[in-house]
């Protein structure tokens, strides 16, 4: 376990125990703990900054919750260690890892600080059992997950070159078309007193209708997936608060080629037009654009980092996006906060960045 991973559990602790009783002295909680005073005193000091702690006798903060639906799989990752030669064996490694586009979002949201909630279906197999501890164990809350009987759990298989880029992919995904709205219904009143809700476009498109129809009242965001499974939005933008789509599933989704810095602001126009109010588009290498409805327009160059693997840096981004919404961060510097998640992932071996934290990205930021 990191020294980051060690502090988020420590706090998540330390507030579990403030809720049941907010006048417990310090002496007391490090008794409970089994750690020093002086370390509950940097542990109470530190949420107190986070904004999680207020007041006296540990008044704790509101309760805020994100809420993220859509696909949980279980990740099967090659990698050639050697330039790749198709049709022939390659020499490299092979990996497995909790992943799925939807809750890869939910963990980088619990790692970030902030209450996250997971909604999806797994089979009741061992890949499905894998997937929600590992999903609890990093700190999302999985009690709204069903686990389907007769069903195979999602998983997604990835074939990346020496270079770390992702050459192709297979994914069976067929337990998702079961996430209906039918299903979802005994979850309508939990989803819709959420403060954010974040969906993934591996939902149908019935229930991704159904969702933008009983929520519109949320900030909701969302992440394409792909340029197929874009185009289940497009007559519901006007629905959706920020959508982080890539250059491609931009395109896909206006109709227009983005080919020189002016189509980037005609795009913009484009979906401002349809009622969105935030895009956050990803141009790899050259950064971020983003633009507002009625605001302003602008592209962020990229971190410079090493790149050990591009998978799950997309997650991050929309983690990192809507955990700054929560505590009202202004629009650029939103953008900034998820660009250094997204590049902490990219510099990862795993999809999630076990040293990911709020801390950890804040460091990043002052460097």
């Amino acid at each position: 376990m990191t020294m980051a991973t060690t502090a988020m559990t420590k706090e998540q602790q330390i507030l579990a125990l403030l809720a049941k009783n907010p006048f417990l002295q310090q002496n007391e909680i490090a008794e409970q703990l089994g750690i020093t005073r002086s370390s509950v005193a940097n542990y109470i000091m530190n949420l107190s900054n986070k904004g999680k702690i207020r007041g006296k006798g540990y008044i704790l903060a509101p309760h805020k919750r994100i809420v993220t639906i859509g696909g949980t799989n279980m990740d099967i990752a090659g990698t050639a260690l050697t330039e790749l030669r198709l049709q022939d064996s390659n020499l490299g490694k092979i990996k497995c890892s909790a992943g799925g586009v939807a809750r890869n979002i939910a963990q980088n949201i619990a790692m970030l600080g902030q209450e996250s909630h997971l909604i999806s279906v797994v089979g009741d197999d061992p890949y499905g059992a894998t997937l929600l501890e590992t999903t609890r164990l990093a700190g999302v809350k999985i009690e709204q997950c069903y686990k389907l009987a007769n069903q195979t759990t999602s998983t997604y298989l990835s074939l990346h070159n020496h270079s770390g880029e992702m050459v192709v992919a297979i994914n069976d995904m067929d337990i998702l078309q079961c996430l209906t709205p039918e299903l979802l219904a005994s979850r309508l009143d939990f989803i819709q007193h959420s403060d954010v809700l974040v969906l993934d476009c591996n939902l149908s498109e019935t229930t991704l209708a159904w969702l933008f129809t009983h929520c519109g009242h949320l900030p909701i965001f969302v992440d394409p997936v792909s340029t197929f499974k874009a185009m289940k939005i497009k007559p519901y933008l006007h629905k959706i608060h920020t959508l982080k789509p890539n250059r491609m599933e931009a395109e896909i989704l206006s109709g227009i080629t983005i080919e020189q810095p002016e189509d980037l602001v005609k795009v913009a126009n484009w979906f401002h037009s349809q009622g969105l109010q935030r895009l956050v588009m990803s141009l790899g290498a050259d950064g971020v654009f983003y633009s507002e409805k009625g605001g302003f327009a602008d592209t962020m160059a990229a971190f410079k980092t090493e790149i050990v693997n591009v998978t799950g840096a997309g997650d991050a981004m929309m983690a990192g996006l809507a955990c700054c919404y929560l505590e009202n961060r202004s629009f650029s510097a939103s953008v900034r906060y998820a660009q250094a998640c997204s590049a902490m992932a990219l510099a990862s071996v795993f999809t999630n960045n076990p040293n990911l934290s709020d801390d950890s990205v804040k460091q990043l930021l002052e460097n």
